[in-house]
């Protein structure tokens, strides 16, 4: 039998070599025990109401103390109320984190008091749902403000305390929606795929720091916070489509559910988790057969979801529009359960 050419051999040898670096890499990247949060420190944005909510009731059950941050001083005294009536050591502080120095204010005001910083949750977000000919640039700001400027604001000030935590733990709350773009949430998708891409740069840069970065891409949540989502357009019909998938057990995600399995992925530093079968599907779909999923988002957009309107459209919430046929499917006692009320 003939010997080997010496192409063939350095052909071989460079496959063993990549073959053994890619076991070094997973075997390193699950050589660290999972992180136990009890005693930990960790700020939570959007931690009011919603799937914030659920995010910060987990750790404070898991023995986290856990700070709230909020726009809305009332949504978090209540909240506040509600977690420490179950023994949490919870605290709140009232901030617009799109804002530079109310990011650096809180984290120093956090540490002054702790001495330490362990766990970002970058969760704060805002919804308005249109036709992109409805969407106006004031839209993008806002949800770049709240998806991108704000986490990337945060995760500035407390990277010297997490670098000291061993390990320290970022949480970016971004959606399907910052994977794979949605029709009529232009610009919701324009910030969470900033965030997304953020995350992933982040993670891989504060790696050797012991800075663990898990990026959570969930989809619809049964949360109750669709009534504070704003709507452009023909107000009534998209509210009414909005509202009806983000309530059902076959449409979206139970949020304690999410929150769970988001902070179980944080625990284990893994990269992602994308709770609910709904959004795994549709990244599955996208990443298998993408030209047979942007064809059918075309067909959900250009046969189901209304059309634009020809004049400028207001925006408005839609707990202060006639639901109709989708009213009865949302839950005041699941936005109950959430501090949305």
């Amino acid at each position: 039998m003939s010997e080997f050419s010496p192409s063939t051999r350095r052909s071989a040898q460079a496959a063993t070599s990549l073959l053994a670096s890619a076991a070094l890499i997973f075997l390193w990247s699950r050589r660290s025990r999972p992180t136990a949060w009890r005693g930990r420190v960790a700020i939570v944005t959007g931690g009011a109401r919603g799937l914030g909510f659920a995010l910060a009731r987990e750790l404070a059950e898991a023995g986290a103390v856990v700070w709230l941050v909020s726009r809305s001083p009332d949504q978090l005294a209540r909240a506040v109320r509600r977690l420490r009536a179950g023994g949490g050591r919870v605290h709140a502080f009232a901030a617009d984190i799109t804002q530079p120095a109310a990011a650096r204010t809180h984290v120093d005001a956090v540490t002054a008091q702790h001495g330490r910083l362990d766990v970002l949750v970058n969760n704060a977000g805002v919804i308005t749902a249109m036709p992109f000919e409805n969407a106006t640039d004031a839209d993008f700001e806002r949800s770049l403000a709240t998806h991108f400027w704000g986490p990337l604001h945060l995760t500035r000030a407390a990277l010297p305390w997490l670098r000291r935590a061993g390990p320290g733990h970022v949480i970016n709350v971004s959606s399907v929606g910052g994977r794979v773009g949605v029709p009529h949430l232009a610009p919701y998708c324009a910030g969470k795929f900033a965030l997304t891409g953020l995350s992933q740069v982040l993670r891989a840069e504060l790696a050797a720091a012991d800075v663990h970065v898990t990026l959570a891409t969930p989809g619809l949540m049964r949360t109750g916070s669709v009534r504070h989502v704003r709507v452009r357009g023909h107000h009534q019909a998209e509210a009414r489509w909005f509202a009806a998938l983000s309530a059902t057990s076959l449409t979206s995600k139970n949020a304690t559910a999410a929150a769970r399995e988001i902070l179980a992925a944080a625990r284990r530093g893994r990269a992602a988790v994308t709770p609910g079968w709904q959004a795994q599907a549709l990244l599955a779909a996208n990443a298998a057969l993408p030209e047979l999923t942007a064809r059918l988002m075309a067909a959900v957009s250009g046969h189901i979801l209304p059309a634009a309107t020809a004049d400028p459209s207001a925006a408005r919430r839609i707990e202060s529009l006639d639901l109709g046929w989708a009213n009865r499917l949302v839950s005041a006692s699941t936005a109950a359960a959430y501090n949305q009320l």
